[in-house]
């Protein structure tokens, strides 16, 4: 999907302003918006790993995060499509490059191989939604200093969806992380009874 879409999005576009913001009215045709379907029908495949987690009776590993993220993100591909959202080729192909990143980790976590890359994982996820909000203010000037772009509406859900995205995972990076600092330097004065 990330090939796909990046070659598209390099010669499909009469401009690359194409890529940042569709001109109103767009139509959700052409090669980018073949690839936003695909990327849409991969996320109703991804409530398989919901799936295996209940049925390998680990249900302790479905977080909010996780459940929120699944649900909430097959709304917003599909809003990608019915508004011709501007600067879905973006998040297209940042996403699917993060979940390649992350999906390669927890094949090999599943061989038996535990990378030691795990923290890197979380943070490409959060550098995703930072670059995304980035990029957004590119399209934002590009939309308030021309004709508009295409699917703002549909954008405004996403900025709130990512927002809160990266609060989850700011979040989720801070007790996971934070904690195996601690415990990786030892018990501090107040931990010894000092």
């Amino acid at each position: 999907m990330a090939i796909g879409c990046t070659l598209s999005s390099l010669t499909h576009p009469p401009n690359f302003n194409y890529i940042i913001c569709f001109p109103p009215n767009t139509s959700p045709s052409g090669p980018l918006f073949f690839w936003a379907y695909i990327f849409y029908l991969s996320k109703i495949l991804e409530f398989g790993d919901t799936l295996l987690i209940i049925l390998t009776n680990s249900i302790q590993r479905l977080t909010f995060l996780h459940i929120y993220h699944h649900a909430t993100v097959l709304i917003m591909c599909y809003l990608w499509l019915h508004t011709s959202q501007s600067l879905f080729p973006v998040a297209l192909i940042t996403n699917a490059l993060v979940h390649l990143v992350m999906y390669t980790y927890y094949l090999l976590c599943a061989m038996g191989v535990r990378p030691k890359w795990k923290r890197l994982v979380t943070n490409i996820q959060i550098v995703q939604f930072v670059f995304s909000f980035a990029i957004s203010g590119l399209m934002l000037y590009h939309h308030f200093t021309s004709s508009g772009c295409s699917g703002i509406w549909g954008w405004c859900f996403n900025a709130v969806f990512n927002a809160s995205l990266l609060a989850l995972f700011v979040d989720f990076h801070a007790k996971s992380y934070a904690n195996r600092k601690k415990m990786m330097m030892g018990p501090g004065p107040k931990d010894k009874g000092l």
